[in-house]
């Protein structure tokens, strides 16, 4: 081979593979301009100590922070064959593609969101809302919705220190983190006859059932008592002699009639479909996932076929070479 179809053959080369990485470059400008960009890099949750120290250690003996580790969650989920339902809410980052997560129990990036590597001085989103709750707890934040709380807007932090998982302020008795906004308390019968009564005693009643123990032997999340509505239960707890009475006939949640397992059952049916649409969420990012690296194939195909094209063109009306142009 002379020197000259070498070289032609070396820049016939350059030309295909560069006109194949515009392909791939052109693809993926398009696939950030209409997914809104690629997130920011993300930091690992130790880094947050470095700075964070009193939030981290108020942090790392939560409920949160202990949501994989602790050991009746292991137990369970080793008797569920590792179910990865569980992983969402009791991992940061988890993939359900590859069953891998970023962190053992709930880390920062779980309601902070991620951390952009040039933090500080970019910020990092604080108080990101009650929606950040409701993914996991999805009761209670049904519960919610329906109270007067969230009619005022309300968040749940308000009330709920969130690395510690502990309730706000100084105050000795949960009654007195209520008088903290509700000063001027109601003056009728129920509320003047009830002294001895803690607000959450009727205002945020659930069962004496073992919640925890329902919850990883099966999953399911009991009511809490977040609609801060005051039910008949909550009055027969105290007063067993209206026991007998047929509660069945009193609506409880949104229309529905029944007791106390009645309220719980349309609650799980709430969370159930609630469950459902997480899954066709994960399902639809899926698909986006796999939509972009087609398209990146696709961009590099026909950047390669583009500059294949390119190069037959110009070999076709360059003419013969000088060197190769006379009689042999």
């Amino acid at each position: 081979m002379s020197s000259f179809r070498l070289f032609r053959w070396i820049a016939s080369t350059i030309v295909v593979l560069g006109f194949g990485l515009m392909g791939v470059l052109i693809a993926d400008a398009t696939a950030s301009a209409q997914d809104g960009g690629e997130p920011a890099p993300v930091t690992q949750r130790g880094d947050c100590g470095e700075c964070h120290l009193d939030v981290v250690t108020a942090w790392q003996e939560s409920a949160h922070a202990q949501a994989f580790v602790y050991s009746g969650f292991q137990q369970a989920w080793q008797i569920q064959d590792q179910d990865p339902e569980c992983l969402p809410c009791h991992t940061t980052g988890f993939n359900p593609r590859t069953g891998d997560f970023q962190h053992p129990g709930v880390a920062c990036e779980a309601c902070h969101g991620q951390t952009p590597a040039d933090h500080p001085p970019a910020p990092v989103m604080v108080d990101p809302g009650v929606e950040t709750c409701s993914g996991c707890h999805t009761t209670t934040f049904t519960e919610w919705e329906m109270s007067e709380h969230a009619a005022e807007g309300i968040p749940c932090t308000t009330c709920h220190s969130p690395h510690p998982q502990q309730l706000k302020g100084n105050f000795e008795t949960s009654t007195e983190l209520c008088l903290d906004c509700h000063q001027a308390p109601p003056d009728d019968y129920a509320h003047t006859t009830h002294p001895e009564q803690a607000c959450v005693d009727c205002h945020w009643y659930h069962s004496d059932e073992d919640v925890d123990g329902i919850h990883i032997a099966s999953g399911n999340l009991l009511p809490t008592g977040h609609d801060n509505m005051v039910e008949p239960p909550a009055c027969i707890t105290c007063h067993e002699q209206y026991s007998d009475l047929n509660v069945a006939e009193i609506t409880t949640v949104d229309g529905a009639e029944g007791d106390e397992e009645s309220r719980i059952d349309t609650l799980m049916e709430a969370r159930v479909r609630v469950s459902e649409l997480e899954a066709e969420l994960e399902t639809v990012e899926t698909q986006g996932d796999n939509t972009a690296a087609l398209r990146l194939a696709q961009g590099l195909l026909i950047g390669l076929a583009i500059g294949a094209v390119v190069v037959i063109v110009f070999g076709q009306f360059g003419g013969r070479s000088p060197v190769s142009g006379g009689k042999r």
